[in-house]
């Protein structure tokens, strides 16, 4: 599904489009749009789709304090200002001020209630009238601004200010977005740059530069990219939620983790009881140190919310196939398989045969010697309502 740029005569209009598993467009139309911006952080758009003039387009119910999708996406990514008049768009530098359109936000249907839609943007199509193009990735880019935000919580200087002020418009219980969009004009002028502002707000908070590879060069269709998505609601959660978590965390606090998180558990999986240590013939360990909350989002490095695992329960893991709780009525920890889970392998043929084996208790003996360093309780709840909430 997507919100696509329509051109005509005029500026331009946003319209709905597209299908997402059992969904379509106008299914909802008419209902009340909520945007998920992370995991955690979801905001009211103001804003509703229905048939107007014949066509599926995006109307704002309150234009005090709301802008469309797509200014409210250049304000939070700390982009430079685009332009709705596509022909009006031109230069040989594709980001930058008013030299560009955001001409298709490719979305997810986060959740669907009777008056109310959640969706989430996951892809962002920049284009100018000039032919250029650049293909963005919503989350390999929020997860930069986010981590911006984190280094401004430490830090004491005029630009932390204006990035600490830019967060807490995403904040605030009745979400202003055209203070967002001030506070990212402000974090700009503080380059006094018309381009994009990220590499240098990246080095002058000491911060490493393209966390990941957030700008894909392909062949993209625009008449058809993101119209159709095969996708389940719970499958695109578990995908969206799987790429926060592969937002990689780099440096020394990303090997200080995996090396205490392994040492913690003495290279042995949690869900298998197998050890799997790194031997002078092999490149690494058979065994992967996994966030429990994805680091992207929460910052949080420590023992206690990550796991010593295997590649294979890794990946089981981070697809929402094997569910790691904690079970307060037993005092336990334990694995299963989600009854959703259960359903589609039956339907498909996917034999789970191996991971059927391992669900039930976890023994104690697989944890960390010290009770300080087991998963946090509070950690798995939270992420297991991420997941399957």
């Amino acid at each position: 599904m997507r919100i696509a740029l329509r051109t005509g005569g005029g500026r331009g209009v946003y319209e709905l489009a597209g299908n997402q598993g059992a969904y379509k467009a106008t299914d909802v139309f008419d209902k009340e749009l909520f945007y998920e911006l992370a995991p955690d952080l979801i905001i009211p758009g103001r804003a509703s789709a229905a048939i107007r003039q014949g066509k599926p387009r995006i109307k704002l119910n309150d234009q005090k304090i709301t802008t469309h999708l797509y200014r409210l996406l250049a304000g939070l990514l700390l982009l430079p200002k685009p332009k709705r008049e596509f022909k009006a768009t031109s230069g040989d530098i594709l980001v930058a001020f008013e030299a560009y359109s955001m001409t298709v936000i490719k979305i997810d249907l986060a959740s669907m209630q009777q008056s109310r839609a959640v969706i989430r943007p996951t892809d962002i199509l920049l284009a100018n009238s000039d032919g250029l193009e650049q293909h963005l990735k919503f989350v390999d880019r929020m997860s930069r601004i986010m981590a911006l935000w984190r280094a401004a919580d430490e830090a004491d200087s005029e630009l932390a200010g204006l990035l600490r002020v830019h967060k807490s418009c995403l904040y605030e219980p009745e979400v202003n977005f055209k203070a967002v969009e001030k506070a990212a004009k402000n974090v700009l002028g503080f380059f006094d740059t018309l381009y994009d502002p990220l590499d240098k707000l990246e080095n002058f908070m000491g911060l490493s530069t393209n966390a990941l590879d957030e700008n894909e060069e392909s062949i993209i269709d625009l008449n058809t990219f993101g119209l159709e998505d095969t996708k389940s609601l719970q499958l695109a959660k578990v995908e969206n939620l799987k790429r926060w978590r592969h937002v990689a965390v780099r440096g020394n606090a990303a090997s200080k983790f995996r090396t205490e998180v392994r040492a913690s558990y003495n290279d042995t999986c949690l869900f298998t009881g197998q050890r799997l240590p790194k031997m002078s013939i092999t490149a690494s360990a058979g065994v992967d140190a996994a966030h429990i909350l994805p680091w992207s989002i929460y910052d949080i490095n420590s023992v206690t919310n990550g796991i010593c695992i295997n590649k294979q329960c890794h990946w089981a893991f981070d697809s929402g196939i094997l569910r790691f709780s904690f079970d307060s009525s037993i005092n336990e920890y334990v694995i299963d398989i989600p009854e959703l889970v259960k359903n589609e392998a039956s339907q498909c043929g996917f034999v789970l045969s191996e991971y059927e084996a391992i669900v039930g208790l976890i023994p104690r003996s697989r944890l960390p010697n010290s009770q300080e360093l087991w998963p946090n309780r509070e950690y798995l709840q939270a992420y297991n309502e991420l997941m399957y909430g």
